[in-house]
Order: C-alpha cells, then sequence, then structure tokens
C-alpha cells in the first residue's frame, strides 16, 4: 500500500512538473520594416585601375604568351642578409654587385631585382615588359619600368630593377605587378598577392 502511495504521489508531482515546462509565445511581433538602400548603388561590373593608378590598359588575355617564372631578389645587405653556411644564398649578392667598386657604386646597385622569364608561341610582335610596382615609402603611388621588344617570338629572360636612387628614395618594393603589353593590351600578367 505504501508502494502504491508514493508512486501516486510521485505520478501527481511529475505530472505538475510537466505542465510546467510548456512555453508561453509572446504576442510580440517586430515591426515591418521597408528595405532602402540609403544612398548605395548597384556595384558596376566596369573594371577600375589599381589604387594610385589614373588609368590602366585593357586586359586580353592570350594563350600563346606567358609568363613562366619570376623571381625576385632584394639586394639589400642589411635588410636581408644571407644565411652563413649557404653558399649559393651567399653568392646572390656577389652575383648582383659585380663590378662595383667604390660605395658608391655598391650603394647605386642596391634595391629590388626582378628577374622575368616570359614566351611567345605565336606570331612575332612589339611586346613591353612592363613592371607596376608600389613601395614603402611611396605608399599607393604606382610606378612603372618598361622593356621594350621589336618583332619578337620565342624565349626570353627580362631583368627589371628598382634600384639607386628609386630604391633609396622609395624604399622597398612592397606589391607588384609584371604584364606584358602588345597592341596597347596586357595579354599576360602576373601580380604579387598583396597587389
Amino acid at each position: 500500500m505504501r508502494k502504491m502511495l508514493i508512486l501516486l504521489i510521485f505520478g501527481l508531482f511529475g505530472s505538475l512538473g510537466r505542465a510546467e515546462e510548456t512555453t508561453v509565445t509572446p504576442e510580440f511581433r517586430p515591426a515591418k520594416v521597408e528595405l532602402t538602400t540609403n544612398g548605395a548603388t548597384a556595384p558596376t561590373t566596369a573594371v577600375r585601375p589599381p589604387d594610385g593608378m589614373e588609368m590602366d590598359l585593357p586586359v586580353e588575355l592570350d594563350t600563346e604568351i606567358s609568363l613562366n617564372k619570376i623571381y625576385t631578389y632584394l639586394n639589400d645587405p642589411i635588410k636581408n642578409k644571407p644565411p652563413v653556411g649557404n653558399a649559393m644564398m651567399m653568392y646572390e649578392p656577389k652575383y648582383w654587385n659585380h663590378g662595383a667598386i667604390s660605395a658608391k657604386d655598391r650603394v647605386a646597385r642596391l634595391g629590388n631585382m626582378f628577374v622575368i622569364n616570359w614566351h611567345n608561341d605565336g606570331k612575332p610582335g612589339d611586346f613591353t615588359v612592363r613592371l607596376d610596382y608600389r613601395q614603402a615609402m611611396t605608399r599607393e603611388k604606382v610606378m612603372t619600368k618598361t622593356q621594350e621588344y621589336k618583332n619578337f617570338d620565342g624565349y626570353e629572360k627580362t631583368v627589371l630593377k628598382v634600384v639607386g636612387e628609386d630604391y633609396s628614395k622609395g624604399g622597398v618594393v612592397n606589391s607588384w605587378r609584371i604584364s606584358i603589353v602588345r597592341d596597347g593590351k596586357i595579354v599576360a600578367e602576373e601580380k604579387s598577392f598583396i597587389w
């Protein structure tokens, strides 16, 4: 009898506990808000030039022209000290500074070096290898260096340098874009990560 009484009591309290678990939905409804653009305009599909440039050349990539490899090197023993024990890395500054006798010659060779391997598998044509770059002290201002090739086909290794006064006044190159230009249009390009 006691067991039945205990079960009856627990049964009553158990049903009361379940009744308390029901949630009450408030009558609150958020106000209806109309969509607005707050003066924003729809995005355009027009290509804008990179920051710091007033205008840029149109891009028409050509599969017959390609940039195979771009090698960059900072020739500055203070900012880019070669590791001790690695003969190839210790030789690199000697390669770029070869022939610099006086301190003035060595200072004139400090800077960023860009070695660009590219080729044209198509018809011979007039090409321009173009380096657009930003430096540490020039912020968003974009500078350009170019190398022209007339009636060119085949493989080429182009070296463009940001050295001398350009490097001493502007500092290290932070971002760059290398492009191959034909007839006023970019036919191949590669960019640094932060371009």
